[in-house]
């Protein structure tokens, strides 16, 4: 599905990314988790052609590089960190306007287009307000609707950078359990970058771990609970409690080495 080979960004004269290679296929639901600064953000732009970068990202076999913009955006959906939409267009028109990379400027939506916009609705549990101007929404609201947005796209990879930022404990739950719900029943490959680690390591079946530019822990979050891992990466010693109801251990900072 995607295959990124000996990655590397350099922005003026920092190298922001160092050499990063691994692979990934549908169905996978993968959460990249770091200290700020680590090249998180970067590297999901990388994957999304976005930034200039050196060495390969493979997709479907075919160079990002060499693959038009137009049809890249058949391939891979990218929400970015903190989008906020506003306007007078309601929710509907909004999702609709992810179907553009299939449709030629100015036609009009077809049968198979709503079709796409109304599951991404329903499946976000936006029936309810699709008909809302954007600005009247709350931000759980919103996030949901850039989802419903990024699932009417109806691309093979999803690319989500941050979407628990500023969400309350209930929203941030609902949203998690969202992502995972694309990956498994829509089979598609999920990337989410967040710095909700215990999130992660509850719905995630892999974790990709950075630490100044470079990927230092690429395996599925069981192997990271019995690890010293984000000990080492966020110099701090990390206190572990079991969930009693999931019987998953939970992260919580002990206090700085």
């Amino acid at each position: 599905m995607i295959k990124v080979e000996s990655l590397g960004v350099t922005i003026g004269n920092k190298k922001i990314i160092d050499d990063i290679s691994f692979s990934a296929e549908s169905g996978e639901n993968i959460s990249i988790i770091g200290p700020n600064g680590a090249g998180k953000t970067t590297l999901l732009k990388s994957i999304a052609g976005l930034i200039d970068c050196t060495g390969n990202i493979l997709i479907e076999n075919k160079n990002i590089k060499e693959i038009s913009h137009i049809d890249r955006g058949t391939k891979i959906s990218f929400i970015p960190q903190g989008s906020d939409i506003d306007g007078e267009f309601t929710v509907r028109s909004f999702v609709e306007l992810s179907r553009f990379p299939y449709r030629k400027p100015w036609e009009s939506i077809n049968s198979k287009d709503t079709e796409l916009v109304e599951n991404a609705i329903y499946m976000t549990e936006c029936t309810e307000f699709a008909d809302r101007e954007m600005g009247s929404l709350s931000g759980g609201e919103k996030q949901r609707v850039l989802i419903a947005g990024a699932i009417a796209q109806d691309c093979p990879v999803i690319l989500l950078d941050e979407p628990l930022t500023y969400l309350d404990p209930v929203q941030r739950d609902k949203i998690t359990k969202l992502i995972d719900t694309i990956s498994k029943k829509e089979n598609r490959l999920v990337i989410t970058v967040t710095h909700e680690i215990n999130e992660a390591l509850s719905f995630s079946s892999r974790i990709l771990v950075m630490s100044q530019g470079r990927l230092v822990f690429d395996d599925v979050p069981e192997k990271l609970m019995v690890s010293n891992v984000l000990d080492a990466v966020f110099a701090t010693e990390f206190m572990k409690i079991m969930n009693p109801v999931t019987g998953k251990m939970m992260y919580f900072p002990g206090g700085s080495k």
